[in-house]
């Protein structure tokens, strides 16, 4: 089956100067040693799906920040952080400008082939005046003198220039309006100390979505299966399939409120009842928020970070038997990263079929990623037990 990417080519994204990722799967698992880019790799991936959405750069840049809490919206940018998403250049003066890029190439049923970036650093000046700021971008000339009793200001910031090539034939008929010509070329300026305003977010090229280690707030699982019970039919019941292989004495899940209280997820459980959702423990929670996020990106692709997190080593072979046999029904590309033997275990477990994983085994020493399809990964666990990571 043809995936969503079936090659990538990443370069001067974070620490990857260029990583080429070839013969891609339908599960794709990134193991390594830490610092080694599986990381990097899943944010330029969920880059590279909506790459003419600024704020998905924002978010993307500051999410190791805030471990993935959902404030990032209501922040400044922040300009360093939004630097480290390139590849800095060592040994660069301080009065040098300050300029990087990334390219990412990809091959696929995806309509975007080729992702250009540019980072540069770019200086306004502005004004301030009864202690409120107003900026306006300097367009005088250097020799003009402009006298006035405001105090003479100068803010830095940066411009992000965005460049995709799509392939209009990869495009369903009925999407043609949502990548017009005039939007494969964006210029973005963020400045420091500076909310960044922008009318409205650009769609996805590619759907997507990204699970993170920690759990957050329960606000997007509370969308999320608002969307599915409402416009998927059975959605609600492929949720509940997912979560009772945690606990087979939940009966159903239900969003409840009180003209006191906000709406609230709740769980029906034979032996407590209807529990409020923040009553259970964590890998229950991860566990519904990964069968939330898949039931609402069909033909897309799903990026999850540290997949066993908070899920015991009981639970990962039905965890995983059902991401994948789901991933396979609805098309979605599943990239995972790990550094779990036991996790790796499980999705090659024998009623997993392992015809479309593959792994990669990342490298801190620059050399190319190693690469072992899912027969051979599991032959090299099953009959020599070797440790891939």
């Amino acid at each position: 089956m043809s995936q969503v990417f079936d090659r990538l080519q990443i370069s001067g994204y974070r620490a990857l100067k260029s990583v080429n990722l070839s013969q891609l799967g339908q599960v794709n698992i990134f193991v390594g040693d830490n610092n080694a880019g599986k990381t990097s790799i899943l944010e330029a991936i969920s880059i590279l799906c909506n790459p003419l959405d600024p704020f998905q750069w924002l978010e993307v840049s500051q999410r190791r920040l805030y471990l993935g809490r959902s404030q990032l919206m209501t922040l400044r940018p922040n300009i360093e952080a939004l630097k480290w998403t390139f590849n800095q250049k060592i040994g660069a003066s301080n009065d040098e400008i300050y300029q990087a890029e990334i390219l990412i190439e990809a091959n696929g049923t995806a309509p975007i082939s080729e992702l250009k970036a540019k980072l540069g650093e770019i200086y306004g000046s502005g004004v301030e005046k009864n202690n409120q700021k107003s900026f306006e971008k300097d367009i005088s000339s250097p020799e003009e003198e402009v006298s006035s009793p405001e105090i003479d200001s100068v803010r830095a910031g940066l411009e992000l220039e965005i460049e995709v090539n799509i392939d209009s034939e990869k495009i369903p008929s009925g999407q043609m309006s949502l990548f017009p010509l005039d939007q494969k070329r964006e210029i973005f300026l963020f400045w420091e100390n500076e909310r960044f305003v922008q009318r409205r977010r650009s769609k996805p090229i590619v759907k997507n979505a990204t699970i993170f280690p920690s759990y957050s707030s329960s606000e997007p699982i509370l969308e999320r299966l608002s969307q599915i019970i409402l416009q998927k039919e059975n959605g609600k019941n492929e949720v509940l399939e997912l979560i009772r292989s945690f606990d087979d004495n939940i009966l159903d899940i239900q969003i409840l409120s009180t003209p006191t209280a906000t709406a609230t997820l709740y769980i029906k459980h034979k032996e407590l009842g209807l529990a409020p959702l923040y009553v259970f423990g964590d890998g229950f929670k991860r566990a519904l928020v990964i069968a939330l996020t898949l039931l609402t990106i069909a033909n897309g692709v799903l990026l999850v970070d540290e997949i066993e997190t908070s899920i015991h080593v009981s639970a990962l072979g039905s965890v995983f038997s059902w991401l994948i046999e789901t991933c396979r029904r609805r098309e979605i590309q599943l990239f995972v990263t790990t550094h779990s033997l036991e996790a790796i275990d499980a999705m090659l477990e024998p009623q997993i079929a392992t015809d479309n994983v593959v792994a990669f085994r990342l490298n801190n020493n620059g050399q190319a990623p190693q690469r072992f399809s899912g027969n051979l990964l599991h032959r090299l666990r099953s009959e020599r037990g070797l440790d891939v990571r």
